[in-house]
């Protein structure tokens, strides 16, 4: 996003002055947009850690780092199909570790699948409205699958991992994505400095008049 915003606005006569000292106009476009993105990013994992902390869920290794205390052998068919809430755990390596305690319990969503996909969608987006290029047209798309392709690599190895189920990262990814959408769409990129005329980006006519002047 900083080197698009730095390509994206040329130099011109207009200033913007901060303290006494001149603020070149791509970083006050980078600050802006950067601005709205943390705002989006603050909200995805607000509502991730929300619906952890209040559905959660027990993550795939959970047996296996906590070795409750309950026998589910064929002798005793009395504890067959039955959900447990009162066990205790007897893993040696972990059971007075209160961290990893809590972080088994918190499966769903997936927090590194809502992360990625709202900044690789957000970015997507971004590029979109932003990126200006008169060579192919297929690389600023490529760049959009790329980035996409990164989050949805992401949430798979979280599956292989083993840290969180399929349906976890499939929650995630949709939350992230959900938000990213929300933000770029909605809350638009562009706004923050259009409002300032001085920080419009500039059509090419206009550079040329700007220079003949």
């Amino acid at each position: 996003m900083i080197l698009t915003e730095y390509f994206n606005c040329p130099k011109t006569n207009k200033e913007v002055r901060f303290l006494g000292k001149i603020i070149p106009n791509w970083i006050v476009n980078t600050y802006c947009v950067i601005g709205v993105f943390a705002f989006g990013m603050a909200c995805s994992q607000l509502t991730t850690d929300i619906i952890k902390y209040t559905v959660g869920r027990l993550r795939p290794h959970f047996y296996t780092v906590c070795v409750p205390n309950i026998n589910c052998t064929s002798e005793l068919l009395v504890n067959n199909h039955t959900y447990f809430t009162d066990f205790t755990c007897t893993n040696e390596l972990y059971k007075d570790n209160k961290q990893i305690m809590k972080e088994m319990r918190l499966s769903f969503p997936s927090g590194h699948s809502s992360f990625s996909m709202f900044t690789m969608t957000y970015f997507g987006i971004y590029l979109h409205k932003r990126m200006t290029w008169d060579g192919s047209k297929l690389l600023r798309h490529t760049l959009q699958f790329l980035a996409v392709l990164a989050a949805v690599f992401t949430g798979m190895t979280r599956i292989s991992d083993y840290k969180h189920h399929w349906s976890d990262v499939l929650g995630g990814l949709s939350l992230g994505c959900v938000v990213a959408v929300i933000t770029g769409c909605f809350i638009d990129v562009k706004k923050p400095y259009t409002a300032l005329k001085t920080l419009e980006p500039y059509s090419y006519e206009d550079y040329l008049s700007i220079h003949r002047e």
